[in-house]
């Protein structure tokens, strides 16, 4: 029996990198998947890969429109029932310095990096309420913290998807719900050229599913993990 056997996990942004790792290491451990991307090809082949059986459900989605987000939560629960494990995967990253962002940038960096996470998470909390029971977790950056050249709008957004976890996890906490945020430090990805391979950051990150509420609400790293 896998370590996930009967849960009900939600990734979004998994056509590729950490979320496409991550779901295929949580299937091979019995995790019923519901999986979104924006790019239809991209989630047809990661389907292909997963075997697309009666515990997959492969879906396109914007997740920072509403409505979208809305039909694919919908959807989930009226597969499985339930939703045990949010990850806020999906991300957007375009290099500018501030005094060149054009507003279009700043906006769509918010709205896929931080309004997409509020909305996925918006919409699993009636649903874990219900079951008294629920894990959110959003993948952060080091440079929420720090920022750098070129990286701001997407530093400004993390830094609010970190905030966004924690005031989640103080509201409801109390019904049986933790929210968190996952650094997973230099990796590669359609974001990112250099870094670990996403397949040894996955790993991680079932550990985190898997651990105790002692984490809830802060930012954890790799290291926190493994002390």
């Amino acid at each position: 029996m896998g370590l996930l056997e009967g849960k009900v996990i939600v990734i979004t942004g998994a056509g590729s990198g950490l979320g496409k790792e991550t779901a295929l290491l949580f299937a091979k451990e019995g995790a019923k998947l519901a999986i979104c991307g924006r790019h239809a090809d991209k989630m047809d082949l990661v389907g292909q890969e997963l075997g697309n059986s009666e515990s997959i459900f492969v879906a396109t989605a914007d997740v920072s429109r509403e409505g979208e987000v809305q039909q694919f939560i919908q959807a989930t629960l009226a597969k499985f029932g339930r939703i045990d494990v949010l990850i806020n995967n999906a991300a957007v990253f375009e290099s500018y310095h501030i005094a060149d962002t054009t507003l279009d940038s700043w906006n769509y960096h918010l709205n896929n990096n931080v309004t997409s996470a509020f909305l996925m998470t918006r919409e699993c909390i009636p649903a874990m309420r219900d079951q008294k029971s629920g894990k959110i977790i959003s993948i952060t950056s080091s440079l929420a913290f720090t920022g750098a050249a070129g990286f701001g709008a997407y530093s400004a957004s993390k830094a609010a998807l970190q905030v966004l976890m924690s005031s989640v996890d103080e509201e409801e906490s109390a019904n049986g719900i933790v929210a968190q945020s996952f650094e997973p430090g230099v990796m590669k990805s359609n974001l990112q050229g250099s870094g670990v391979h996403p397949s040894v950051v996955a790993p991680h990150l079932l550990k985190l599913v898997l651990t105790d509420s002692r984490f809830a609400g802060k930012v954890v790293n790799i290291e926190q993990l493994n002390a």
